[in-house]
This record gives structure tokens, C-alpha cells and sequence, in this order.
């Protein structure tokens, strides 16, 4: 058996709301690193000694490898900027000579060993609003740097469409489903955080980034105007990303509207476990993580038609046109009014997580490795 090396991408771990790519990345490369046939070595900008992001910190604890990582000279924004305008400084003798270097989704970097380029989502084009202009210039530099990689990765047949219509090779692109994993909650959190926010009765969950396209202002139109949901609470778990004003968004409900903000790993866990249903309406995803982690739990699931978390929920939730706010206020009322059937799309969408592992997706990548190395 012949162990590549792979020079992974790591970098999005430092950014200001690392956000699901960043989550990707750093699980595919730890289930990487699992393996016996393969050597991974992160890769990233300069950052102060001990600096080290919440999502690569304390995982012996868990029992998972930690990740050797090396690190440019570079600060992230010089680093990103040069691999994008002149490609320089190549990464690879810093992680020794890899077999293969995967830009794991954002910058690309400079190298000349065979490239593999993950793409999550095309979001900016298909909702120019749902982006800063400086952010369109990135995405659409970082996209042109993707079309050197031999092969492209994407998560969902909804970002490969996407893909061909930006004119990419449909033989060089490769769909590999990100995964899970099931965390059981601390016992007793869910009910800790249920009491600590006054939550006696059902309630909607929401986790994410905090940004337009998340379409959080129609979920909360859902809520206030459909009769049945009158007293029902809605919590938002996760950072504020930006041109969202979450107090102005979220004013309609008045106190039924609980805003945690971002939390610790063991608290997200929890909240799945706590609440009655999970609703993500986001207009766009390349994929759509937290749908995922809310199966995994078996929570009942509400998310968008005609987007990649259409293709993860399959038959374990509802789908809904997320312009629709009629139709997500009745999807809502349809899961809390009907225990029976709560509890069968909780049960069908705990089984169908149970087919995204991060081993799985390990899987996929080690076998497009293996295509660009020959």
C-alpha cells in the first residue's frame, strides 16, 4: 500500500466566523488522518504561537488525532493574495514535498504538486445580494484559481449543476457528501438550557451564520404570522455574520425570540437534543451541515426545497419553498402538532444521517487523491 501525502488546507479554522467550510475541513482532514494510508499535514497562514481556533484545540480529549500543521510566513490576507495574483510562496517544501495539496474550499494555494479543489457553493452568484463586494471579489478569485486543480470537489449535485453552468469539466468534478458526528449531549444540558431560558414548551431551533441568505426574516414572518405558532419560541444558535440586525429581524416575535449566539461545541449538541424542531430555510446552501447534525439527533427537520438541503434530508424531514412564509409556518405547525409524526421524521432522519460519516467522506477524497496521483 503506498501512503500519499496530502498537504490540506486549514487556514479557514482562523477565520473571524469559521462557518460550515471550516467545520468541512478540519473534519475530512481528522478523518484523514485516521487512516494507515495517508500522511495529512495542515496548512496555514502565520498566526502567534499558541494560536490555536476552538475547532483544532482539545481533541485528544476526544480521541481524536491531532493535526500537525505548518505555517507560512505569511499573514492570511498577504498569503491569500499572493497565491491568487502571482502564485508564490508554493507551499511545497514547507509540508514536505506533498503527493497531493487540497485547497479544502476558499484560497488556493500555489503549488506544483497535483491539485484537488474543494468548491461548497456558488451562493454569491446565485444571490449577488448575500455578499459584500469585497466578498464577490474573493469568491470569484478564489474560483478562477480553482479551475487549475485536476479535480474538483463539491458536496452536493446542487453545487455540481451549479459548476457546469460556470463552465467546469463534468469529468473533473466529484461529489462527496460531508458527514456527521453524532455527539450524544451532556445528560441533563438540553433540560439546563430549557430552564436558564424559560423554555416550558416547544420550540423552533435555528443554527447557523447569522447573513442574508440564511433567510432568517422569513422564518420569523412564519412565526408571527401563523395562528398556531402564536406562542411557540424561536432560538438562534450561532455567530452574527454580517448585514443581518438580529434585533431588528427577530423584533416581531418580541420575547419569543431567544438569541444564544455562538456556543460551545457540547452546548450545540444539547440544543438539538432540546428542541422540537429544527428549521433551515436558507435560499442557498452547498450543502447544509447543521440540517445534517439535527438527523443525526433525531430531531425533526424543516428545511428548503430546490436547494442542497433538499438532497440531505431526503425522507428525513420536510421540504418547503423558502420564499413561501405560509409554507413554512404550516411545515412547523405540522411537525409540533402531530407527535406521531414528529417522532417518525425524527426517526427517519436519525437512520439517514447515519450514512454521512466523515469516514465515508474520507473515503471519497482518498479515492480523487488517488485519480490525480495515477
Amino acid at each position: 500500500m503506498t501512503v500519499l501525502r496530502v498537504a490540506f488546507l486549514l487556514e479557514q479554522a482562523w477565520h473571524r466566523v469559521p462557518g460550515g467550510t471550516a467545520v468541512a475541513a478540519v473534519e475530512s482532514a481528522r478523518a484523514l488522518a485516521e487512516r494507515d494510508d495517508v500522511e495529512v499535514v495542515g496548512l496555514t497562514a502565520r498566526h502567534h504561537a499558541g494560536d490555536l481556533p476552538g475547532l483544532l484545540a482539545g481533541r485528544e480529549a476526544e480521541g481524536r488525532p491531532m493535526l500537525p500543521l505548518v505555517a507560512s510566513k505569511l499573514p492570511r490576507s498577504l498569503l491569500y493574495e499572493a497565491w491568487h495574483r502571482i502564485g508564490r510562496p508554493r507551499i511545497d517544501r514547507l509540508a514536505g514535498w506533498p503527493d497531493v495539496v487540497h485547497a479544502s474550499g476558499g484560497a488556493v494555494p500555489a503549488t506544483g504538486a497535483p491539485l484537488v479543489a474543494t468548491v461548497h457553493d456558488l451562493a454569491w452568484r446565485r444571490h449577488p445580494e448575500a455578499a459584500t463586494s469585497r466578498g464577490h471579489r474573493l469568491f470569484e478569485a478564489w474560483l478562477t484559481d480553482a479551475r487549475r486543480a485536476e479535480r474538483i470537489v463539491c458536496p452536493s449535485e446542487a453545487t455540481r449543476d451549479d459548476l457546469l453552468g460556470a463552465g467546469f469539466d463534468g469529468d473533473r468534478i466529484r461529489v462527496i457528501p460531508l458527514g456527521v458526528s453524532p455527539v450524544a449531549a451532556q445528560p441533563g444540558l438540553a433540560d439546563q438550557l430549557r430552564a436558564r431560558h424559560g423554555l416550558v414548551g416547544p420550540f423552533v431551533l435555528w443554527v447557523g451564520t447569522l447573513e442574508p441568505r440564511k433567510n432568517l426574516d422569513r422564518l420569523v414572518a412564519a412565526m408571527s404570522e401563523t395562528a398556531a405558532l402564536a406562542d411557540v419560541p424561536l432560538v438562534l444558535v450561532g455567530p452574527e455574520g454580517w448585514r443581518t440586525d438580529v434585533a431588528q429581524t427577530v423584533a416581531p416575535l418580541g420575547g419569543r425570540a431567544v438569541v444564544v449566539g455562538s456556543v460551545a461545541e457540547d452546548e450545540k449538541q444539547a440544543w438539538y437534543e432540546a428542541a422540537d424542531v429544527f428549521c433551515l430555510p436558507s435560499l442557498h446552501e452547498g450543502f447544509g451541515l447543521p440540517v445534517l447534525e439535527a438527523m443525526a439527533h433525531g430531531t425533526p427537520v424543516v428545511t428548503s426545497a430546490g436547494t442542497a438541503t433538499e438532497e440531505v434530508v431526503g425522507n428525513g424531514g420536510l421540504t418547503v419553498d423558502p420564499t413561501d412564509v405560509g409554507a413554512i409556518g404550516e411545515a412547523l405547525v405540522a411537525v409540533l402538532g402531530d407527535a406521531s409524526s414528529a417522532a417518525r421524521l425524527g426517526e427517519a432522519g436519525r437512520v439517514r444521517a447515519a450514512d454521512h460519516s466523515w469516514s465515508r467522506t474520507a473515503d471519497g477524497l482518498m479515492a480523487t487523491y488517488r485519480e490525480v496521483v495515477g
